[in-house]
């Protein structure tokens, strides 16, 4: 009886069906693959010309290479119907979830979903020095950046974890554009603007087309002097307080 109970329990926790909102896309994966499904709610001016295409390919390959238990090599851009065994347009098809609800078998299918709606993220902050030749200062700058999934394939598979990474990226190109920067940069309005742009310009070329997301502002938060003594010079963090006692027990000539 022990063993009888164990199996009902394990198949109640089962979950043979997935629930994808209007707010989130999905993947639908099979023994680790991410599938192409037939895509719900095309157009009517979307289902005509995939429509024409298909028929296209079935004319100029003809009618008896789709005759049943026959699997003709298809044209690059099409997929063959699992039912029919016709070829079926690319845009009918995608690796992406639209909202519905979708079936699959435990243990060997799995999906996942994520959502779509705008995110702002909190990168926190980073500590520069100026470039003050006679009284260098560490600066604060934090940064928030406005985003959105647009494809959520890329995002899932292109890149561990996509949010923190990057969270990582655009603090890393923030550090780059506020070195070499005055105290008087600083308390210039065009300054931080052009920072801001730069920041959404290399972040936007990397992550729009290879990790699926879409970027739309970055924002410099606050940049103000700092008493941390953990600042980054060049790409590396070093101890203010440590350089500071190096110079002070240097030999004067």
């Amino acid at each position: 009886m022990a063993v009888v109970k164990e199996l009902v329990d394990f198949f109640s926790k089962m979950n043979f069906y997935k629930m994808v909102y209007e707010y989130q896309q999905g993947l639908y994966f099979r023994t680790g693959r991410a599938l192409f499904k037939r895509m719900r709610g095309l157009s009517r001016e979307e289902e005509l010309n995939a429509w024409k295409r298909e028929k296209e390919v079935i004319e100029r390959m003809g009618r008896a290479k789709f005759l049943p238990f026959r699997r003709p090599k298809l044209p690059e851009g099409f997929r063959r119907d699992w039912v029919t065994g016709l070829p079926l347009h690319e845009s009918r098809m995608s690796r992406v979830l639209k909202p519905g609800l979708y079936f699959h078998v435990p243990i060997v299918e799995d999906i996942v979903v994520d959502s779509i709606q705008e995110r702002v993220l909190n990168l926190g902050n980073i500590t520069v020095l100026t470039s003050d030749a006679d009284n260098a200062k560490p600066i604060s700058v934090s940064c928030n950046l406005r985003y959105k999934v647009v494809d959520f394939y890329r995002a899932y598979t292109a890149v561990h974890d996509y949010e923190e990474s990057l969270k990582d990226y655009t603090l890393s190109m923030l550090a780059k554009y506020s070195r070499g920067k005055t105290m008087k940069e600083w308390q210039d309005a065009k300054t931080i603007r052009e920072i801001e742009r730069k920041v959404e310009r290399r972040v936007r070329n990397l992550v729009t087309e290879q990790w699926g997301l879409e970027i739309h502002k970055a924002y410099i938060t606050d940049n103000v002097p700092s008493d941390s003594h953990r600042i980054v010079l060049d790409g590396q963090p070093i101890n203010l307080t440590h350089k500071m006692h190096e110079v002070n027990a240097s030999p004067q000539e």
